[in-house]
């Protein structure tokens, strides 16, 4: 049992780590054009978008419905993010709100 659950956190291992390290290993020697970076930019975008937008606008049903917590909970976050760029600020931001309105609602 132990050998097996070795060879299995082994293999995990190298499954994340090979993603990860072969671009970096191939794309340090090569400059990216600037068109390229500017678009690799907008990845983490794109992918916070596709968490958020699903639970803002539909419920556990899968229809569409908005849910007033979420919305005004999320609204003073996108001001904030807009404003101030910051990441870890708009996360923080948004459990405080999100918290402060579970106790009120």
């Amino acid at each position: 049992m132990r050998v097996t659950m070795l060879i299995l956190i082994l293999g995990m291992g190298t499954v994340t780590f090979i993603p990860r390290f072969l671009p970096m290993a191939f794309l340090t020697r090569w400059g990216l054009p600037k068109r390229v970076k500017e678009g690799l930019d907008y990845i983490p975008i794109s992918i916070l978008s596709a968490i958020v937008f699903p639970i803002l606008f539909f419920n556990e049903e899968g229809t569409v419905g908005i849910r007033a917590h979420y919305i005004l909970s999320a609204i003073p976050v996108f001001i904030f993010s807009w404003k101030a760029k910051s990441l870890w600020g708009s996360v923080l931001l948004g459990m405080l709100v999100y918290w402060g309105l579970g106790f009120v609602l």
